[in-house]
């Protein structure tokens, strides 16, 4: 599965569609929800050993889910700004998150069904 990146914020070359400050710190915002929606796993394979903090998922995904377009940094407003496609992002995260946790329910019964 493809790992949702939006454009890196430090490149030589910024891309034309974050050459202003107010877009680089929208999508840091949009790139901290991913990075919270991905909980554990993704901060292990980038060489963290954090544990993904559930409330901060939970958070992530509410925020991720809602289409309130009244805060100028919704996620929708956020999206709509940035060019992304609101809906694709939403579903591609969302599809990792069930994922992840199918992966975790797996591991959590496999052992139990070896040691029978």
């Amino acid at each position: 599965m493809t790992g949702v990146r939006l454009p890196r914020l430090a490149s030589h070359r910024p891309t034309p569609n974050l050459v202003e400050p107010h877009k680089q710190l929208m999508a840091a915002v949009l790139q901290t929800v991913i990075d919270d929606c991905r909980g554990s796993s993704h901060r292990r394979a980038a060489g963290y050993d954090v544990a993904a903090n559930p409330k901060a998922v939970r958070r992530a995904v509410a925020y991720m889910t809602s289409t309130d377009r009244s805060w100028p940094f919704s996620f929708e407003n956020l999206c709509e700004a940035l060019a992304l496609d609101a809906a694709s992002l939403r579903r591609e995260m969302l599809q990792q998150l069930n994922a992840q946790r199918r992966a975790q329910t797996a591991a959590a019964i496999l052992p139990s069904a070896v040691a029978s």
